[in-house]
């Protein structure tokens, strides 16, 4: 339901945007919708991008964790 009402926002911006011409509506819905599509399609990458990015951080401490216990050393 919340993508529905972004959708209409969308459309009811476009059509503004487009000078309030009727009879553009489909076009206006169809527009929108892409344009949350690719919202939602950039916000997962960024979603999926932090996830990465957390879990290479997780391995590189685990790295340096296991150089500490074995040779006492830390690196720097």
């Amino acid at each position: 339901m919340k993508k529905h009402k972004e959708v209409e926002k969308l459309a009811y911006e476009l059509f503004e945007k487009g000078g309030r011409v009727h009879g553009r509506d489909i076009d206006h819905w169809l527009e929108a919708e892409r344009i949350a599509s690719a919202r939602e399609m950039d916000m997962h990458a960024v979603e999926i991008e932090a996830a990465a990015s957390k879990k290479r951080a997780i391995q590189r401490s685990d790295v340096r964790r296991r150089e500490v216990k074995k040779t006492g050393k830390t690196k720097r």
